[in-house]
């Protein structure tokens, strides 16, 4: 069994977060390069031999410096013709030696990495256009309830209420672990913009959105957590699946704690960006707000931890996080508080109290084996 706090990244192993996390920021520069030049071209590898030697161009983990001696041995082989550069050719081929492999290691993966995403290319293109599809329709049917309204001369405030059907959804006031009042789902309209999606997909629970990202979609929920891994929207086999709820939840009397799950995807789509919010706390300031719609009301969410934790195995008692959906006492929620705190990257921002209506985004991180990442936000309207 590996040591819970030890991270990887493919053959690379990290001992502290900080550390990985520096992984990956080497992982990404040297993508980056990949993406936009030609390091095979020998004038393009001496460049970014000499932008590396000279302090330029920097790394600082084992990724980066293997990197670093790929750059070398390609220097060494290919660019001994440039005659301008022998001083620079003739340092690379004393660097190469025993680190030659590496360079094919790195070549090897780069060349599958680049079949296998070249593949993915079409498809991910695909599921943007349907993402976007489904972005629209919405857009349309809210634009057409819009102009009924005020055709109709209705006040534009009533789309924004959190009362529908004649029941306000609310928290209890005296004791916060008590739903005192339920509410019947077939007393409640189906928000404008909702409609039509709904005639396409029952399943459809809400909408969640985070402004200026990619996180855009549908969520969906039904009798279990398995039906939209793998399938879209419309019920199609799709590696991306659907945002959806845990079936454990309710969206009507909500439960302390509403999960949505949704795969991290290279393409960055569905919840492939959450990663951002650990990795750049610049980005997690700026991004605080969630509005996750369901398909009666309107809800806003602030952010107040943003924490990496893995699949627990079932012999182990320790905290799942994935299994606190309703807080019944003060145990109860006191146990998901302090597991919260010891993993957040951001104890600063972790603001809770009983009686909070939690809303949590959780998605597969590969940090570790079977890795999780969740982010925790509390209602604000």
């Amino acid at each position: 069994m590996k040591d819970k706090n030890t991270f990887t990244i493919g053959e690379y192993t990290f001992h502290s977060f900080h550390e990985y996390r520096d992984g990956k920021e080497d992982l990404k520069k040297i993508s980056i390069i990949q993406e936009k030049l030609d390091i095979q071209d020998p004038e393009v590898a001496v460049r970014i031999y000499r932008d590396i030697r000279d302090g330029r161009l920097t790394f600082k983990t084992a990724i980066g410096k293997d990197f670093s001696n790929h750059i070398s041995d390609i220097v060494a082989e290919k660019s001994k013709g440039l005659i301008a550069d022998r001083e620079v050719v003739a340092e690379a081929d004393r660097k190469t030696g025993y680190t030659r492999w590496i360079g094919v290691a790195l070549t090897c993966a780069a060349a599958a990495l680049f079949v296998y995403f070249g593949g993915q290319q079409i498809l991910s293109a695909r599921r943007a256009k349907q993402a976007e599809e489904l972005r629209a329709q919405k857009a349309a049917a809210a634009e057409s309830a819009a102009d009924a309204d005020k055709a109709a001369g209705a006040d534009d405030a009533s789309s924004d209420a959190i009362t529908n059907g004649g029941t306000k959804l609310t928290q209890p006031i005296t004791d916060p672990f008590a739903q005192t009042q339920i509410t019947d789902p077939s007393a409640l309209t189906i928000l404008p913009e909702y409609e039509t999606l709904y005639q396409r997909n029952s399943d459809l629970a809400g909408w969640l959105t985070i402004a200026d990202t990619d996180i855009d979609y549908p969520v969906v929920k039904t009798t279990d957590n398995d039906f939209y891994l793998k399938r879209n929207f419309d019920k199609q086999a799709d590696s991306n699946g659907t945002l959806f709820i845990d079936y454990r939840c309710d969206i009507v009397n909500p439960t302390t704690n509403t999960i949505i799950y949704g795969h991290n995807m290279n393409s960055g789509q569905m919840f492939g960006k959450l990663s951002d919010y650990y990795e750049d706390a610049d980005f997690f300031a700026a991004h605080r707000t969630i509005s996750f719609n369901t398909i009666y009301e309107k809800r806003t969410y602030e952010i107040v931890a943003v924490c990496l934790s893995d699949v627990k195995y079932q012999d182990s008692d320790e905290y799942r996080y994935y299994n606190f959906i309703s807080a019944s006492n003060q145990a109860d929620w006191d146990a998901f508080v302090n597991n919260v705190k010891s993993q957040t990257m951001y104890p600063d921002a972790l603001d809770l109290a009983p009686g909070d209506e939690l809303l949590t985004l959780s998605t597969c991180d590969h940090y570790k084996d079977n890795g999780r990442l969740y982010v925790v936000a509390k209602r604000t309207s």
